[in-house]
């Protein structure tokens, strides 16, 4: 089509002799000088630009259709021309702005004439030199500084540099994408922009560092591995990278990455709409091109921070890096070598047929033997076979970086060894099934890849002594397990995590009670299961000195993380043992939990210091690094001494009432004294330090806290943190003065926040100063007027939770919002407590149990309903405790569905099997919440009697 449409196209391509010759980026640019004069209007940008496209791309699809130049160089070509237009379009487009707006002028210390600029980053297959003949070009603009206006032009017109450089990128958007009667040039797309479509289009350099500091994500960071710059002020996008490779490349391992990137691929495949759309597609389907990029971005991720030479940006190139540094073999290199190549050039001889944006194999078979063809195959049946090893290749290459056990287990294509050679398998089969496996089948399977060691293992004759021997253990106590599907799956994915070494068998064969231990465990908590999975090394912790110790009081968890912490250098060293101890810890409470090693309410403690201990170092942590840059806050006495200013958090809900469960968030105020200054506490050199307001300096030390416990990395997060409750909730600051902290409370509290405050504890900061923030609290909560509609505004606000919230059925209940659940007894203590506290001080107490026994000793509740209340609460505390650790994640609800109920029932220890076993389960919860619920209405409902003589 481009040979037709004018005769100088082809005297270029063959009397010009333009196919036999290579062109090169900057010739092209050259090029594109002389036939594009500065003096040219837009009009004529856009017409020169679209001919000359035209031109470059005769030669390029001519020498790549006759053989005569590699992949590797039509790509580069390809990127080349891409980068040469958008200079050019760069140059005219600005010279043009400037003749409306005048010189784009920044504020600048040292040359106050100094003129801003952009630079234009090319991502994706132009970043890494790899285009393709349909490619959009993935751009991202971004220009020198916010600071300055332009000297005004034709228009007389003075505008923001923010505002020239977002019309700029308008423009070079727009002469190169906009479709004329010459075509386009190439398809942009800026979606890959901070903020993405909803940022603007173009951003300073300072903007978007901040906003990869501050928001970045993990396809983002993957997304920057190809960023280049390719047109405008190439110095200034090198700056910028240079800002963002601390982003980029971590020198920890980022535990989340993996499995965001593993989320990614799943939304693409999820995005075709049919299976066979999915085998079709060469980019996005099975053994794509996509899954070869993703391999070597996820290797690039893991490892380039601390090996700056896998910090590149072309993929073949890169295979040629991994093989260097013994990350990938050289089997594996090639292949992906051999299927990128492969797939990359059928990819172009789809596309250069008039110019299709598709990476999907043709429908019709008239087409795909064309394609074949086109391809340099005889016959389809040929190409098929080819396409079909490179993308098998590929497919099982990418499986084992992603390995995920459920995904194996779903596709799991061979048992490699059988239970017992001489047993018929359906007899073993039918014993699977009456031990109570689902799937006796599946179960079948996994117990002879269990046998055998699995396919992937590479055991010493030693190891298979041992496994030998550790078959049958583990075998047996699965069939005991009451939940044998449970733990065989996460048995599994447990050996397939360790790689099954023979020293691990060893420890096992050697202690077979850590066998009944571990089934034990891989049966009652996905929770524990998985921390297991995710790290292994754990099973030392879990058979030694941690799992020994019951229970640890606040002082002694202070010592160990203390101690622990000693041992790491610096910052991300820091940060990983932080979240190595709170692993440890937790695993050690969860199972002395798990095996009733300690009384009720005591696991909820031992959690509960140990979040405040993570919390405490975590203000260490965030007070060092802010100390090198602004000193520390302080502020003057009521007797006019200066003195540092002190900080401390409060610990609202279930932190405050030393009631965390597993799961738990952590609602948290961060408070602190007085306002005032930074300042140096040095005597050498104070003026390095930068001076700002203590309300700036604490705000600043609360993100930093939020970010040592929230930030993912390869040992996983410490807790998830809720500030909501703070003054004015999302609205307000999230850091409060004392003063205005108590002013809010006076002025502007609403009734529910008031409630709320009889959980609120100190947990973190000087003595002094959380005795004077608890009594502040204690005041505040119970020593004020009480508004008239306290009760009303409590009972209402319960019976909306309940229809929110709640949302209960015939099978399926909420124990913690449903009727009669844990909600109704927290609401009647702390209103209970909201009117007697203020005259009686034993009830100034924040866990709800210990609340309940001070009620009853002073005569507020009557011993009964003390009774009911305190058991009905255990039981819901205990079942809430057994689902989390069942199910892994922060469950309230319980339903029917997927044998719920029966599995609940299991996790409680009732006798008897299935059925039995749930209807006494359900006869008791509907016992117990229905005998919490009258309780709730008798003291809680409007018309009851307020008096607490007459309650009692």
């Amino acid at each position: 089509a481009i040979l037709c449409r004018n005769k100088t196209y082809f005297e270029s391509l063959f009397i010009d002799g333009g196919i036999d010759h290579a062109n090169g980026e900057k010739s092209m640019l050259d090029d594109l000088c002389g036939s594009i004069p500065d003096s040219a209007d837009f009009p004529e940008l856009k017409a020169g630009l679209r001919n000359y496209k035209s031109t470059q791309i005769l030669r390029i699809g001519s020498r790549d259709l006759f053989g005569l130049a590699s992949l590797v160089e039509v790509m580069a070509e390809l990127s080349g021309l891409a980068a040469a237009c958008l200079q050019r379009a760069y140059d005219l487009c600005s010279l043009q702005l400037q003749k409306e707006y005048g010189q784009p002028l920044q504020d600048d210390e040292e040359d106050e004439s100094k003129i801003a600029t952009m630079t234009i980053l090319g991502m994706g297959k132009l970043g890494g030199r790899e285009l393709n003949f349909s490619s959009d070009i993935d751009l991202i603009y971004c220009y020198s500084s916010t600071r300055g206006e332009t000297s005004g032009g034709s228009r007389n017109e003075k505008i923001s540099l923010h505002r020239y450089f977002v019309k700029l990128a308008e423009l070079i958007t727009r002469a190169l994408h906009q479709v004329t009667e010459d075509g386009f040039v190439f398809r942009v797309d800026t979606g890959l922009r901070p903020d993405g479509n909803n940022g603007d289009l173009a951003v300073s350099i300072d903007g978007a560092e901040v906003y990869y500091e501050s928001w970045g994500q993990s396809w983002e960071r993957a997304a920057l591995i190809k960023a280049r710059p390719v047109a405008g002020d190439i110095a200034l996008g090198e700056e910028l990278l240079h800002r963002l490779k601390p982003f980029i490349y971590r020198r920890y391992l980022d535990f989340g990455m993996v499995e965001d990137i593993k989320l990614m691929k799943q939304k693409i495949n999820t995005s075709l709409s049919r299976k066979e759309e999915g085998e079709r597609n060469l980019k996005l389907g099975r053994g794509g091109i996509r899954e070869i990029e993703f391999f070597i971005q996820t290797l690039q991720l893991v490892n380039a921070g601390t090996r700056p030479q896998l910090q590149q940006r072309n993929s073949l190139q890169m295979l040629r890096l991994l093989l260097g540094e013994d990350l990938i073999t050289r089997e594996d290199q090639q292949s992906l070598s051999s299927a990128y190549q492969f797939l990359r050039i059928v990819e172009h001889r789809i596309q250069v047929v008039q110019e299709q944006q598709t990476h999907s194999l043709p429908q019709n078979q008239r087409d795909l033997e064309v394609l074949a063809r086109r391809s340099g195959f005889v016959s389809y049946d040929e190409f098929s076979f080819e396409l079909e090893r490179h993308r098998g290749e590929v497919s099982h290459i990418f499986k084992d970086l992603f390995y995920s056990a459920e995904e194996e287990r779903e596709v799991r294509p061979e048992a490699n060894f059988i239970f017992d050679p001489e047993s018929d398998p359906d007899l073993v089969k039918d014993l699977l099934e009456e031990k109570g496996f689902t799937n006796p089948d599946a179960a079948y399977d996994s117990l002879l890849l269990l046998r055998s060691g699995g396919p992937n293992q590479r055991l010493t004759r030693r190891g298979h002594r041992c496994l030998e021997k550790l078959a049958p253990l583990l075998i047996a106590e699965l069939l005991g397990s009451p939940n044998p599907d449970q733990a065989l799956n996460n048995l599994e994915a447990f050996l397939r995590s360790i790689r099954a070494s023979h020293s691990f068998f060893s420890l096992l064969v050697e202690n077979p009670a850590i066998v009944k231990l571990l089934i034990s465990l891989f049966g009652s908590s996905q929770l524990l299961s998985r921390i297991f999975i995710q790290r292994p090394e754990l099973l030392d912790t879990m058979v030694s000195r941690s799992y020994a110790v019951a229970t640890k009081d606040r002082h002694q968890l202070q010592a160990d993380l203390t101690e622990q912490m000693a041992l790491a250098d610096d910052y991300e060293l820091q940060l990983d043992s932080l979240r190595r101890f709170r692993n440890e810890e937790f695993l050690r409470v969860a199972l002395n939990d798990l095996h009733g090693h300690m009384q009720q309410g005591e696991g909820a403690k031992q959690l509960s210091w140990l979040a405040e201990v993570c919390l405490e170092q975590a203000c260490k942590m965030a007070q060092q690094e802010l100390a090198g840059r602004f000193g520390a806050p302080f502020s003057v006495s009521t007797e006019g001494q200066e003195q540092q200013t002190a900080f401390a958090i409060i610990g609202m809900g279930k932190l405050g009432g030393l009631e965390l469960n597993y799961h738990s968030d952590l609602d948290i105020i961060f408070i602190y004294a007085q306002e005032g200054e930074t300042r140096s506490v040095a005597a050498t050199d104070p003026g390095r330090f930068r001076q700002i307001s203590n309300h700036e300096y604490f705000a600043k030390l609360a993100q930093r806290i939020i970010t040592v416990i929230t930030l993912a990395t390869r040992e996983g997060t410490v807790y998830e943190i809720d500030t909501r409750l703070r003054p004015s909730g999302n609205q307000g600051s999230l850091v409060t003065s004392l003063a205005a902290f108590k002013r809010y409370h006076h002025e502007s509290a609403q009734p529910w926040e008031r409630q709320a405050m009889t959980k609120a504890r100190a947990v973190c900061g000087p003595v002094e100063f959380t005795e004077q923030l608890q009594q502040a609290i204690s005041e505040l909560a119970f020593e004020r007027p009480l508004p008239e509609n306290l009760q009303t505004e409590i009972y209402r606000l319960r019976k909306r939770m309940e229809e929110e919230n709640g949302q209960e059925g015939d099978d399926r209940f909420n124990i913690k919002t449903g009727r009669g659940g844990m909600v109704d007894v927290e609401f009647i203590t702390q209103y209970l407590q909201l009117l007697q506290a203020g005259r009686l001080e034993p009830l100034r107490i924040q866990n709800t149990v210990d609340l309940l026994n001070s009620m009853a000793e002073n005569h507020i509740l009557v011993q009964d309903d003390a009774d009911l209340l305190i058991s009905g609460y255990k039981f819901l505390r205990r079942l809430e405790n057994k689902l989390r650790l069942l199910y892994d994640q922060s469950i309230n609800e319980l339903s029917a569905h997927n044998r719920g109920f029966e599995k609940a029932a299991r996790s409680l220890g009732y006798s008897g099997t299935g059925l039995h076993q749930e209807h006494e389960f359900l006869k008791e919860y509907q016992s117990v919440t229905e005998g919490i619920r009258e309780l709730f209405e008798k003291y809680l409902k409007p018309q009851a009697v307020l008096s607490g003589e007459s309650l009692s």
